[in-house]
């Protein structure tokens, strides 16, 4: 019998666990909080159990769906139920996202205009992408970079900003365009035009956010939070070996043919670093970010007026704490309130802005409350209120990131090939894409 240590029970590292003790490993787990799941997790909100970690996953990205199917969750997947997608913030000013935009980048400029997000100087400058040559990229480019000089600053700023900077927590200024969104970079590097590209992979592609394609959904969650999948996954494991608050220091504590390694970047690194030097020191290099997660409940009636989106997003250049709201009430039809509440979680961090973490949590609450409050009239303090706050919780992904990663790979597989690194410090940081790298890792073994 092989015998499997995952350092590391989050999502990757439980999913490797699952498919190795199916296949008749002998698993142990080694987790070094006091329960499994890493960034996802669920808890009371008043009478409900709410997400506090993501609360959704892309459904084009086969990995999630499948797990859930092979879990029996399958069936209770649900969509997102807001009539409209989201809301961008500007001047005290709530605008539907434009018709036709793919992750913040605009493929209907008539649409844009109409939207009146952006002024007529920025709609004509991001009209420019279809006449102005093609942006030297190299092996890797920033998103920021990219973007300003194919559509202009004010489509990047209000529009490709709070979307792809505001799901990585980054500054886009400084985020690999190639890792975070492998999709765009592959249209940024087969065509002159990023416009022109987007509309012809559009159909193919279905990652419009809020329409997918012909009746397909864009993104899935669960009722009860999408940690009914950790839960799930440890039931399964049921005969394996977990252990929680176990923290591994160095490998020497562990005996198994393999060692499959879930953590974040800076501790994988010091796990290596005794065997694999040249990896640990291109491990130490990956950052993180920390955010804040505030939900609120409030009464019906107390909130003017009652969003129609799944939530709002606002831009890094305007400044406020605030970098989105998720108006779980609106986007869930689980999450409505039978008894005249609404549920709205509140989000705040990127790279390079830790006020929030510098706050005390009534300071935190009443200064995201006060954001909030520019767009929407809310008369009354909430009913309840749940504080997260996720320290180094989003691994940054700078250019070059994929280069780097290959080389930790390389370096791993000749160092010390019985170690397999999983997890969103490497290839993503979504929940389908860290499932397949866990699945990935398991297969390589029982091979």
């Amino acid at each position: 019998m092989i015998s499997v240590a995952v350092v590391g029970g989050g999502i990757a590292g439980l999913c490797a666990a699952f498919d190795l003790h199916k296949a008749g490993c002998d698993v142990t787990v080694y987790e070094a909080s006091d329960r499994f799941g890493g960034k996802i997790h669920s808890s009371n909100v008043g009478n409900r159990v709410v997400d506090a970690g993501p609360d959704t996953f892309l459904a084009r990205v086969p990995e999630g769906r499948q797990l859930c199917d092979d879990l029996g969750l399958g069936s209770e997947l649900t969509s997102p139920a807001a009539p409209v997608p989201a809301y961008f913030h500007r001047d005290g000013k709530l605008y539907p996202l434009p018709k036709g935009t793919v992750l913040g980048v605009p493929t209907d400029l008539e649409a844009l205009a109409e939207s009146g997000l952006i002024s007529p100087d920025g709609v004509a400058r991001a009209a420019e992408d279809f006449d102005l040559p093609s942006t030297t990229v190299g092996d890797d480019i920033s998103v920021g970079a990219y973007f300003r000089a194919r559509l202009g600053d004010e489509v990047t700023d209000r529009l490709i900003d709070p979307m792809i900077g505001g799901i990585n927590a980054s500054d886009i200024d400084r985020l690999s365009l190639r890792s975070s969104s492998p999709m765009l970079w592959e249209v940024a590097t087969s065509n002159r035009s990023v416009i022109k590209g987007l509309r012809q992979a559009r159909g193919g592609v279905g990652a419009t956010l809020g329409s997918a394609g012909a009746n397909e959904p864009v993104f899935y969650g669960l009722p009860g939070g999408i940690y009914r999948i950790v839960e799930r996954l440890v039931e399964e494991l049921q005969g394996a070996t977990l252990h929680l608050n176990s923290p591994i220091e160095e490998l020497g504590m562990i005996e198994a043919d393999h060692i499959i390694v879930d953590t974040p970047a800076p501790v994988a690194a010091k796990i290596l670093e005794p065997v694999s030097p040249n990896a640990a020191s291109l491990l130490a290099e990956i950052e993180y970010a920390s955010v804040a997660q505030v939900t609120v409940e409030f009464r019906e009636s107390a909130v003017d007026p009652a969003l129609d989106a799944s939530g709002i997003l606002f831009p890094r250049i305007d400044g406020n704490i605030i970098t989105a709201s998720t108006w779980f009430s609106t986007k869930w039809s689980h999450y409505k309130g039978e008894d005249g509440t609404v549920l709205i979680r509140l989000t705040s961090g990127r790279f390079g802005d830790t006020r929030a973490m510098t706050l005390d949590d009534e300071t935190l609450l009443s200064r995201l409350v006060s954001d909030l409050r520019q767009v929407v009239q809310i008369d009354e303090d909430p009913l309840n209120t749940r504080v997260v706050r996720w320290v180094d919780a989003l691994p940054q992904y700078v250019p070059g990131h994929s280069a780097r990663v290959d080389a930790i790979f390389e370096a791993v597989g000749k160092d010390a090939p019985t170690i397999h690194l999983v997890g969103a410090a490497y290839r993503g940081i979504g929940l389908p894409v860290c499932i397949g790298g866990g699945r990935e890792a398991a297969a390589r073994i029982v091979d």
